[in-house]
């Protein structure tokens, strides 16, 4: 999840329950104020029922004006009880004290009573104030109602609002991952990161300036070291080789001595090879690739074939081919002829010592170049990587490290599988 919305989720939630908490508190600060009014106004009317008995007013001028509803009953004398207020909540429990249910509708009925004695100039009462509360209770659900719509609202309201507030925000952070996303070494351009009123990004932006302009100083003094050792390697090797052949056709050579300058020229030829993959290598790491071109695959695989035809015919290799002459591909064709250099000379150098095979099949959606050979014992999923050999082989691994770099920069997908004693690399070339 984005930092964005996780923000706006945070907060959505807090702000929900800080509503949540808040409503709830309301709702029952709003029923005890209340449920005070209503004793207080129960006293109120007590007062004043109180002052009229004294003055000899008969009870049943109390029967509409007082309360909801009002018993007085007559008691012999005074109990010295102090006055005390109760809820009454089922119908029943009014039954018992007013027979009278006219305003009753329900099984549940909500109310407030307040029980006093009280006496007159020649009588003892007992009275019973009763005062609905049901319209009370409306008032604290339509309350609850209300802070439940705000929080709604509130939270709709919440999001929308900070939805745009933190894009506005983070806008600089995105342009900043933009330019980031986009910026290669090799283009040589310096990084300009925009200014903003953020004071963090700021320092965001000058630290991925200095480090950007750091690590191009430093990749472009490593670039300089690499070339200049690469061309500074071949010279020396070059002559060394030279030097070996021209010790080879000294007719006064021994045999011994021939075998240890054979072996000196094989391992100068290594080295050679090991020097222009690793410049190969270097370049495609740097994605320093010239613009690509539609190449006709089979004329490629032709010419390597031809390029290979004395070692195929050394091992003596039966070519089988299935290709599509109408396919093309869009890659440089430098790395195009790389490539398939690599695939047909891994086929020939892991094949069989005599009468194997190379399968090379090619459509508009795969190239498949499958070749004889022994049963891996390593683990072929590393097969692609640098460097790479198993107990049985001398290659140092960089022909198919080399494949895979270039399929990887145009979007190919590459394989390996070995089935039926055959090793099989599968091109996926499909778009």
């Amino acid at each position: 999840m984005k930092l964005l919305y996780k923000n706006i989720l945070i907060n959505a939630l807090a702000s929900l329950l800080i509503i949540f908490v808040g409503g709830v508190i309301t709702y029952f600060f709003t029923v005890n104020k209340i449920q005070e009014e209503a004793e207080e106004h129960l006293m109120a009317e007590k007062v004043m029922v109180e002052k009229q008995l004294k003055q000899g007013v008969v009870p049943s001028n109390f029967e509409k004006n007082v309360g909801d509803s009002v018993i007085i009953k007559e008691i012999s004398k005074l109990t010295g009880r102090k006055p005390f207020f109760t809820t009454i909540k089922e119908k029943e429990e009014y039954e018992e004290i007013n027979e009278k249910l006219e305003e009753a509708d329900n099984d549940i009925f909500d109310a407030k009573v307040i029980v006093f004695e009280c006496a007159s100039p020649d009588k003892d009462y007992e009275v019973t104030i009763i005062k609905s509360s049901d319209n009370d209770e409306e008032l604290g659900e339509n309350i609850l109602t209300a802070v439940t719509i705000s929080a709604i609202l509130m939270i709709v309201a919440i999001v929308l609002v900070n939805t745009f507030i933190y894009r506005r925000i983070w806008a600089p952070f995105y342009r900043t991952l933009k330019q980031l996303k986009n910026f290669t070494l090799s283009s040589k351009e310096i990084i300009k990161l925009p200014h903003t009123n953020t004071a963090e990004f700021n320092q965001l932006n000058n630290a991925i300036t200095l480090m950007a302009e750091k690590i191009s100083l430093d990749y472009l003094a490593l670039k300089e070291f690499t070339e200049n050792a690469s061309h500074e390697i071949q010279t020396p090797l070059a002559v060394i080789n030279s030097k070996i052949e021209m010790c080879l056709q000294d007719k006064q050579l021994s045999p011994e001595q021939g075998k240890l300058l054979i072996e000196a020229s094989y391992a100068v030829n290594s080295l050679v090879n090991l020097n222009k993959s690793l410049i190969t290598l270097t370049k495609l790491d740097n994605n320093q690739v010239d613009l690509p071109s539609e190449v006709n695959i089979s004329d490629k695989i032709y010419k390597r074939l031809n390029l290979f035809e004395e070692f195929i015919q050394e091992k003596d290799i039966d070519v089988n081919l299935k290709i599509d002459d109408s396919v093309t591909i869009k890659i440089n064709a430098a790395l195009a002829g790389i490539l398939f250099d690599n695939l047909i000379k891994n086929a020939i150098k892991h094949n069989i010592d005599k009468g194997g095979k190379i399968n090379i099949e090619v459509s508009k959606d795969y190239i498949k170049i499958a070749n004889t050979g022994a049963e891996p014992k390593a683990n072929t999923a590393k097969f692609f990587e640098r460097f790479y050999k198993d107990g049985t082989q001398e290659s140092l691994g960089l022909g198919l490290a080399i494949v895979k770099k270039i399929c990887d920069i145009y979007g190919f997908i590459i394989s390996y599988n070995y089935a039926e004693g055959l090793h099989v690399v599968t091109l996926n070339i499909e778009h």
